[in-house]
């Protein structure tokens, strides 16, 4: 039986129509609870000096919490449309949603292997497989789908009711404020972790202006399919075909002289950038044809 299942879109709104009272009052409640519940989270273990076991055991529980201050803005700001459909956990399946999450798969696939051929070819990183690379192969897409567990937490919120609620700000601007704060939001964690010795000051750098660029292609994602699920499922591919490549194909970023290490991470970001502008590009098409 074939049948027709009406897909919630996001808002259309003119180009640069500000946010109504509702919307605002909803972002301040956001930002404000989840800043709260990240400085709860977090000042202990800077004030106590944590090392970075510590810091990895809180990293689950702290990805929920824009989950739960988006739960909390929809109660405070007393939105009017539901919960569900809002953070778009809504439609979970449909052609659309399908389609978007094997666009993603293939985004994050082409990504690293375009960048260690790269590195390799130009020689900036040597081929350096690690003894158990192969053995991993099998377990990426395993590992990108338990990633789902802390990464719709985070999802709910950032693509899911902010990518709602900027939306008459247009696809691009919406886009990048929420990449700009989902980066933000990541520095007292990457920190952190400098702060134990685990990342470098330069991994930070690094770090941050990576999710700069691939919140983009999270952002498409979600615009394109009207669903948070497959910008979950490209945030948890993220974190399971970089980290992949970036650990057990060439020479450790953690061995490179700060040259090659920079040479690598420009070469990245002009890979992602690229991948990030296409996408945006699908995505604002199928935006202006809604």
């Amino acid at each position: 039986m074939n049948h027709q299942v009406p897909v919630p879109t996001l808002p259309v709104a003119p180009t640069g129509q500000g946010l109504d009272p509702v919307a605002r009052l909803t972002l301040a409640w956001f930002l404000g609870v989840l800043a709260l519940i990240t400085t709860a989270a977090m000042a202990p273990l800077w004030l106590t000096g944590a090392d970075a076991d510590t810091f990895n055991a809180v990293v689950p529980l702290l990805s929920w919490a824009p989950a739960v201050a988006t739960l909390a803005a929809h109660l405070f700001a007393r939105r009017r449309t539901s919960f569900v459909r809002w953070v778009a956990i809504r439609p979970f399946a449909s052609w659309r949603v399908a389609k978007t999450c094997a666009l993603m798969l293939g985004v994050f696939l082409v990504i690293p292997a375009t960048t260690t051929g790269l590195g390799v070819a130009t020689g900036i990183v040597a081929w350096q497989p690690s003894s158990d690379a192969w053995s991993l192969v099998p377990l990426i897409l395993p590992f990108a789908l338990l990633g789902l567990l802390t990464v719709v937490g985070e999802e709910i919120g950032w693509r899911g009711a902010l990518q709602t609620t900027l939306a008459p700000w247009g696809v691009v601007r919406a886009s990048a404020i929420i990449t700009v704060l989902w980066m933000l939001w990541h520095l007292p964690l990457t920190l952190g972790y400098a702060s134990t010795g685990d990342l470098a000051v330069r991994d930070v750098i690094a770090t941050s202006i990576d999710l700069l660029i691939i919140g983009f292609v999270l952002s498409a994602a979600r615009i394109m399919s009207s669903s948070m699920w497959p910008a979950a499922w490209a945030h948890a591919l993220m974190n399971s075909t970089l980290l992949f490549a970036e650990s057990n194909l060439t020479t450790p970023a953690r061995e490179l002289a700060n040259g090659p290490f920079w040479a690598m991470q420009a070469l990245t970001w002009a890979v992602v950038a690229l991948a990030a502008a296409a996408t945006m590009t699908l995505a604002t098409k199928v935006k202006r044809d809604q």
